[in-house]
This record gives C-alpha cells, structure tokens and sequence, in this order.
C-alpha cells in the first residue's frame, strides 16, 4: 500500500514563473467552492498504472466553510523545493517520498496544480481536479482530463481572519465551559482562553487532566478547554515547528475515519480504502458529562468507528463505565469495570450481549473479548 501523499507523479525541475511562500493554506476549488479534506492515507496505484490518472477518493472536497472550519485534514502546508512544492496535511508529506508538484499561478487569484506522469516511456500532464460528482455535500479529487470543470484552486492562506481559520468546536459542555477531544497532524499554539489537558493518570474509575500549556506538538492527543460555543471563538494557530511533548498520556488519537459500505450499507472492510479504528466498549471510553462533571465513558449505540481527528481513553478490562476527570470516586450509580470473565460470550460494539447460540448477521462481534467480522 502506498501513502496518496506520493501522487505517483514524477517529479519536475522547474517551478512556475511565481514562486509561492512557504505555509499553510487551504485549497478551494473555484468552479465548485468545496474544499480539499485529507481523509485517508491510500490512494489506488494500480488504477493509475493502467490510466495513466489517478481518483483520489482519499482526498475528499467539501462544501461549506461551517463544514471545514474544526477540520486539521484541511490544513495543508505548501514547501518550496528545487524540484517543485511539497504539500504536507495530516502527518504526512510528499517529499518523504521525493514526489512533488508544480503550481501555476494564473493571475486572478486563482491556481493550477500539476504533474508529469510517466507510463511507459510516454508523459502525460495531469492537473488537480475537483470531481463532478458530489454525494451528501461532498466530492473527491481526481485528475481525469474529462472532468470538465474544477480545474481552478484558490490557494487561502491560514490566519485569524473570518473564512481563513481553524478553530475547535466544543463537543461536551459542562457548566459554562465547552470541552472537545482534538488530534492534529500539525503543531499549533491555543488561542486566548483556551487550555490543552493530557491524562496522565489514571485508575479503574478517575482520570486526572494535566495542563500541558498552550503550544502543542503534532500528534498530540488532548482535551481543550474551550473559551467559547463556536469553532471562530476557539482558534488555533498553526506552527511550523514546535519542541516539548506532552509526557505520560492515556488518550490515544485517532487520524482517519473512513469506512466504505455499499448500496445497501453493509461494510466493506475488504476494500483497500478502508480505514478506521473501531469502537470497543470494553477498552475505550469518550469524553461526555456525567452529574454534572466532565468524565470520560463508554460511547452511545451509534458509535462504530472513532471519529477522525479525535481522541479516546485507553483503560483497561477492570475500567467503570465511567471515569471521572477530577481525581473524586466514581459517579454515583454507574457500574464497574469488566472483569475477563465477565468478557466471555458474544456482544455487540454497544456492549449488548446477546445469546450464546444467536446467529449472527453480517457485522462486527466482541466474541470472548476478542473482536470477530462475520462477513
């Protein structure tokens, strides 16, 4: 498997006549106005090999800024080199793998993003598009020569200003005060009134939050303590580079989600793109409210996959099904942690046991604590 940061494009020698600075963008298609969203790491070569073009259905386009405004997969870092640009989103970069492109700036505000590929002696040009299809608000990137329009990108500068930052928007209000879980692939620093949390303890039934200051490095699974109800009043500012970490920590974070059903909605977990990190009730808690205090728990019945760019709590078997964040027992009523044996038997993701000679239909099981795809 191949990273679609690589584009499977050769690399050229010569940059367009404007060079364009160093930093960090978003690419909004001028024709369709969605945005590109990295949401995977895979990209279909061999269809390249046989094309000489590549779908990248990885790199998803989004339409609404409301849509994209909390969303890290939008945040692309633009690099000058000799050989052409490197563009760098989610943890990745294409010059790890010595690939870039060239980008040509058209004169009105708008930009053309191509490559040379090489299939059997022959070169062909292939230009960055964004997709005619749409489905439920969003396309994909392609480089189809037959896709007729989405050939133009606006290449939007990051900063503080209306339409142009990231901010974060609070999942978990308790009293007057917003909380999310976040995992970027970028480093950046906090915004006024803002608080980054690691856990960096934890028992069976308490967790205890550990300011980590306000630069935080990529990577870095966190809670933020939000200073308002809105991404625009939350926002962070992206860094090129930072030092320090956040020491011990219990949350893991979570890049991609990217599932792929079929026409009638069952899973496709065969399918090359696919790419989640799958919910289990048993070792997984996610951040909620709970009498009043902001806790980490077990997650509702919709809950299948972790969202992306989002963290959870790793806890142990023996783990309560709630865990409070400020170091007090347990909140009063909720049950205790699962003990191995308790694990054996078949359950659903949500927790749910069901009988020891059910059949199952097709879907994903928690068979003696132990995860099982029934196809």
């Amino acid at each position: 498997m191949k990273k679609f940061f690589t584009l499977v494009f050769s690399a050229l020698t010569t940059l367009s006549a404007s060079a364009l600075d160093d930093g960090f963008y978003r690419m909004q298609c001028v024709e369709t106005g969605r945005y590109v969203s990295f949401r995977n790491n895979y990209v279909d070569t061999e269809s390249a090999k046989r094309t000489t073009q590549v779908e990248f259905e990885s790199l998803r386009t989004i339409e609404g800024f409301d849509n994209v405004a909390s969303d890290p997969g939008t945040i692309i870092y633009i690099k000058k080199f000799n050989q052409g640009y490197a563009l760098r989103s989610q943890g990745f970069g294409t010059d790890e793998s010595n690939y870039y492109v060239q980008i040509d700036d058209m004169g009105d505000g708008s930009y053309r993003i191509w490559a040379d590929y090489n299939k059997d002696g022959v070169t062909a040009t292939r230009y960055m598009r964004d997709c005619d299809s749409k489905v439920g608000g969003y396309s994909y990137v392609t480089t189809d020569p037959d896709v007729s329009k989405g050939l133009n990108w606006r290449l939007i500068p990051v900063n503080s200003d209306d339409q142009k930052y990231i901010g974060v928007t609070p999942e978990v209000t308790v009293g007057d005060k917003g909380y999310a879980t976040f995992y970027a692939g970028i480093d950046y620093k906090l915004g006024s009134g803002m608080k980054a949390y690691a856990v960096d303890t934890e028992t069976d039934a308490t967790c205890t939050l550990k300011d980590i200051g306000s630069t935080i490095p990529a990577r870095t699974p966190v809670v933020i303590e939000c200073a308002g109800e809105k991404a625009a009043d939350n926002k962070i500012t992206p860094l090129e580079t930072t030092s320090g970490s956040a020491g011990a920590n219990y949350l893991k974070g979570v890049m991609f989600c990217y599932p792929v059903l079929n026409s009638s909605g069952a899973e496709k977990r065969s399918n090359p793109y696919w790419n989640t990190v799958d919910y289990d009730v048993f070792t997984m808690r996610v951040l909620g409210e709970e009498g009043g205090k902001l806790v980490f728990k077990t997650g509702g019945e919709d809950l299948d996959y972790m969202p992306a760019n989002k963290a959870y709590l790793a806890v142990p078997l023996s783990a309560a099904a709630v865990l409070t964040t400020d170091g007090s027992t347990a909140i009063q009523g909720v049950k205790t942690g699962t003990t191995a044996e308790q694990t054996k038997g078949i359950f659903t993701l949500n927790g749910v046991r069901l009988p020891d000679n059910a059949t199952l239909q097709k879907g994903v099981y928690i068979k003696d604590g132990k995860k099982i795809v029934i196809p």
